[in-house]
């Protein structure tokens, strides 16, 4: 039963989003475990839970004009549990097979995640009022429908202009389709949560991007799993096929990062002026040409790279803490 996911009866709205929260936590856990994730875990979730706070915060003063603080605070809550379980669940085109790249098909996930979360509120919410608590304590219509909007948000898609614009170097370019409905009512939530989702260059820097792409790459590919944690070129698997799916890969981190720098004001237009300046000046500090150098420098993308170059730039326990 619902009731036992909690030790005490919630008394605020406060504490009622932590009981969500710590459910989603527990299923991410088990999510990360049963599927083999190593990108989208507990991690990831509370990295994107950190930097969507810090693209409010910094612009909260800018919505105070126009809202009570008692709707901002419920607002920085939602903000805060969209964050966290924007990737639920997991899902991929075919079965988890070890020897293939994963493959996932855009929006399922997504879907799924909101689809999951939802049911698990509106049961909390009945299981809070069969116990006549107060109700202001409870999700709202609105608070519902805020939370699935900001997952969808999230969503990543391939660009169907990519190569095509200032703004797309790759034909595999993606990007969140939500920034760029003019026609939608786009909730600044949702907003947060798709910038903060891809936020690590612009907010974290170099070093987490980098981290981060060698991650989701590992994810989709655990045939490579002991040439990405350990360096291990011994199997007799590791061919030029290797090479050339390290070398997409390399080449991807790198296009994106120059597709974050040139998507960024493009993805900010939703906001007002104040808060877009806000956000260029205090809170995507590292997405400049600086940093996009110092990826192109630091990433293998030349064709005649070999494939003991791309292993040592791969390798998660040579280059980072894992």
């Amino acid at each position: 039963m619902i009731q036992d996911s909690w030790e005490t009866e919630p008394s605020s709205f406060a504490e009622t989003v932590q009981l969500v929260e710590n459910f989603v936590k527990g299923e991410i856990i088990r999510e990360t475990k049963e599927k083999q994730l190593y990108y989208h875990t507990i991690d990831h979730a509370l990295a994107v839970k950190r930097r969507a706070n810090i693209i409010f915060k910094a612009i909260k003063p800018t919505l105070s004009t126009s809202q009570l603080l008692i709707e901002l605070n419920r607002l920085e809550y939602l903000i805060g549990l969209s964050a966290i379980a924007h990737d639920m669940v997991q899902q991929f085109s075919l079965s988890p097979e070890i020897k293939i790249p994963r493959k996932r098909i855009a929006g399922i996930s997504e879907i799924a995640t909101a689809n999951k979360l939802i049911e698990y509120i509106n049961n909390l919410n009945q299981a809070l009022l069969d116990r006549q608590l107060d109700s202001d304590i409870l999700f709202t219509d609105w608070d519902i429908a805020t939370i699935k909007d900001a997952i969808l948000a999230t969503i990543c898609d391939r660009d169907p202009q990519a190569g095509k614009t200032a703004y797309s170097f790759s034909p595999y370019s993606i990007y969140q389709p939500y920034l760029y409905d003019s026609q939608a009512k786009n909730s600044i939530v949702g907003r947060i949560i798709a910038l903060a989702d891809l936020g690590t260059l612009g907010i974290e820097g170099v070093e987490q991007y980098i981290k981060e792409g060698i991650l989701v790459f590992l994810e989709d590919n655990l045939d490579l799993k002991d040439l990405i944690l350990n360096c291990d070129l011994s199997s007799s698997s590791v061919n030029e096929s290797t090479r050339l799916r390290l070398l997409n890969m390399a080449r991807f981190i790198v296009n994106l990062a120059r597709e974050r720098q040139a998507r960024f004001e493009l993805e900010i237009a939703g906001f007002a002026p104040q808060a877009r300046q806000i956000l260029r000046e205090r809170v995507f500090i590292y997405l400049d040409k600086e940093n996009i150098h110092k990826i192109q420098a630091r990433v293998p993308t030349e064709d005649n790279t070999s494939l003991a170059e791309l292993v040592d730039f791969f390798c998660l326990n040579k280059n980072f803490d894992v």
